[in-house]
């Protein structure tokens, strides 16, 4: 999670943009950020995150960074791939994040069954209660 958010970070700056803060979540850390850029700059910060995740997995074959870059990219807002998703249609990403958000809790209970592993819950619990807030 460092590591993604370094990444969004200095893609940022690179962009002319700066941070306001970064802050421990539930998930890791997260990049608060105000600055205004244009879409595709916008796209390009976003986007930063997984890659990074992708390419380190490409690298160092492990894991947790192909997880993260999985999980990063659905299309379910707060997340990245929500997030690229909503810069070109709210409605869209909305409804999306929804669809999204359904089946990510139906696997939840699929792995709890299948793998007695509550992981995904919490992720989907956390993903749906940041849905109903923001």
């Amino acid at each position: 999670s460092g590591v993604h958010e370094l990444a969004h970070l200095l893609t940022l700056i690179l962009c002319g943009g700066s941070a306001d803060s970064l802050t421990f979540s539930f998930y890791g850390l997260a990049l608060k950020y105000s600055s205004p850029l244009s879409r595709i700059k916008e796209f390009f910060v976003i986007l930063s995150g997984p890659a990074v995740n992708l390419i380190l997995y490409l690298i160092l074959k492990d894991d947790i960074n192909l997880i993260l870059f999985c999980l990063n990219i659905l299309p379910v807002y707060p997340l990245d791939g929500g997030r690229i998703l909503n810069l070109y249609s709210y409605r869209i990403s909305n409804a999306v994040s929804k669809v999204f958000l359904v089946l990510i809790i139906i696997l939840s209970f699929y792995m709890i069954i299948e793998y007695k592993s509550f992981s995904m819950l919490l992720i989907a619990v956390y993903l749906t209660a940041y849905s109903i807030m923001y």
